[in-house]
């Protein structure tokens, strides 16, 4: 009888452990896993928010002269009209007028396959003018220095009469997607 209660003590103690003590540990174990996952979380979070503050501090720091011409180097839209009226205005400083604007949407710059990874697109712009040879090189000089991203990818001309030519343009302008 005498051993009776250590043993019977004994074994209630480890069916206790294992039944009750070890998986209540093990659970324990698993909280405490996700308690540093949390907190590390909420360390980045607290570091995002801190590059979120200094940026839109920055943000605010640009004037709105300077935020138009970044709008206007690289847009987040492609605007047609807008373009074409651009174009325009820059032909009329030259005693030129812009005609048979055709713009060709969806045209890939690389032949690769697959989802595209630029945070840019890019849209030809086809159109032609009639001018001299040095107003049209004007004109040129003037589309090279204009805020706005523009490559001429390819330029036909024909002569009309006299020194007049009718010049063919296909420029490339890019967006932000």
């Amino acid at each position: 009888m005498k051993m009776l209660f250590p043993i019977l003590a004994v074994l209630v103690a480890v069916g206790l452990f294992f039944g009750f003590i070890d998986p209540q540990y093990q659970k324990l174990k698993i909280l405490r896993a996700q308690e540093a996952r949390y907190d590390q979380a909420l360390e980045k979070s607290k570091e995002l928010r801190a590059i979120r503050d200094r940026l839109q501090e920055t943000n605010k720091a640009i004037s709105p002269a300077d935020r138009d011409r970044l709008i206007k180097l690289l847009p987040d839209t492609v605007d047609n009209v807008r373009l074409a009226m651009d174009l325009d205005t820059m032909a009329t400083r030259y005693g030129m007028r812009i005609s048979n604007v055709a713009i060709v949407k969806g045209v890939d710059q690389t032949d690769a396959i697959g989802v595209s990874t630029q945070a840019y697109d890019s849209v030809v712009v086809n159109f032609a003018v009639t001018s001299t040879y040095a107003n049209f090189l004007k004109f040129l000089a003037d589309l090279e220095s204009s805020l706005r991203l523009v490559d001429i990818i390819g330029v036909t001309f024909s002569a009309v009469k006299g020194d007049l030519y009718e010049f063919n343009i296909s420029a490339r302008t890019f967006w932000l997607k």
